[in-house]
């Protein structure tokens, strides 16, 4: 090479090192509150923000527990339509065996379902493969099965079951979904909660006080999230050439509670594992300017550590998020804007996936 080429080249790649190592750093720098409202404004769908190609395939919306139903068809497949035709490109589902209903899809559904089945056989349940063959692009899966507050005889032997099973159902619908592209997204709901043992008022840490097990409890929870990532690692490298994909996931909820020292999945769990994605259920981050979302998602981002295999890949999402519409007065106004700001914070933010509740 020419040597003033060679020089040339030498100053581009130093100039680019530079480039990226400022752009890296100025990921999580501190943006003055001004600065993240100019950034909101900017992105705004109403101030002519721009929507993506493929805005359907980015929001989702979770179907559980309804209290009516349309149709004589089993529930999930009835409402797994419903949403089909609304037009989202993503759908979240409890995927539960624990009781007769898959954890809420009672209406007009004979699930014969048994506690000792696996996550993979109820994958293989004909009303999940029926709701799987329908043309979503994500499906999200909450599975909150297994975890244990307390330290056992039996912790190992629960782990170990809890690795295979995730790793038997990663490979099933790695396999069984190989010619299609879609996402399957195994996650958990609202995970600070199952930390805590439930919503009950001794699970209010910050108002009620942290209990003196919660150290046990996290490093239960560190267990288990690392033994249900450990399941879908060890299947996605047995099954190769698949074009579906299968993530891990974690959901927290309680993201400003560990902003003033309170033990939470994002500051004690997820320094301390290997995930492949961050859902936040994220009505903590609710405020009218979208400041406080715009600051968790940052929060949770500087949090966790993704997997190698979702290098390049965007790995926090909204798992939950939603506004009713009949209470404290609201307006179609003050519901649009509502909507408006926040979005305005995911395309700021750039998002993947949006879930309304």
């Amino acid at each position: 090479m020419n040597p003033m080429l060679k020089r040339t080249f030498f100053v581009m790649i130093l100039l680019a090192s530079a480039f990226i190592g400022i752009a890296q750093n100025h990921k999580y720098d501190k943006l003055t509150d001004k600065q993240i409202l100019e950034l909101i404004q900017k992105y705004k769908p109403s101030k002519g923000g721009a929507i993506p190609n493929e805005i359907k395939n980015k929001l989702g919306a979770t179907h559980m527990a309804g209290q009516y139903c349309f149709t004589s068809e089993p529930y999930i497949i009835e409402g797994a339509k419903k949403m089909n035709e609304l037009g989202y490109g993503i759908l979240k589902l409890w995927f539960a065996k624990a009781d007769g209903n898959a954890g809420g899809y009672k209406y007009n559904s004979d699930w014969k379902l048994t506690k000792t089945m696996t996550f993979k056989e109820l994958a293989q349940h004909p009303y999940y493969k029926e709701v799987f063959d329908m043309p979503f692009k994500v499906f999200a899966l909450n599975i909150n099965e297994g975890f244990a507050n307390a330290s056992t005889e039996d912790q190992t032997k629960t782990l170990n079951r809890i690795e295979n099973e995730f790793f038997d159902l990663t490979k099933y619908l790695l396999t069984q979904y190989k010619a299609r592209d879609i996402t399957f997204i195994l996650e958990m709901w609202e995970g600070d909660w199952t930390l805590r043992g439930g919503t009950q008022p001794g699970a209010k840490w910050k108002e009620n006080g942290v209990p003196s097990e919660a150290p046990v409890r996290v490093k239960n929870m560190i267990d288990w999230v690392t033994a249900r990532q450990n399941g879908v690692d060890r299947a996605r490298k047995e099954v190769k050439n698949s074009r579906c994909n299968v993530y891990h996931t974690v959901e927290v909820n309680k993201v400003y509670d560990g902003m003033e020292g309170i033990p939470t999945l994002t500051t004690s769990v997820l320094p301390k594992v290997k995930i492949d994605m961050v859902s936040w259920s994220s009505y903590d981050g609710k405020s009218s300017d979208g400041v406080k979302m715009y600051k968790g998602i940052d929060y949770i981002r500087q949090h966790l550590s993704p997997t190698s295999y979702m290098k390049g890949k965007k790995v926090v999402f909204i798992g939950e998020i939603g506004e009713p519409e009949n209470i404290n007065n609201q307006t179609c106004e003050s519901i649009r804007e509502f909507w408006d700001v926040m979005m305005g914070v995911y395309l700021a933010q750039d998002i993947p996936y949006i879930i309304h509740w």
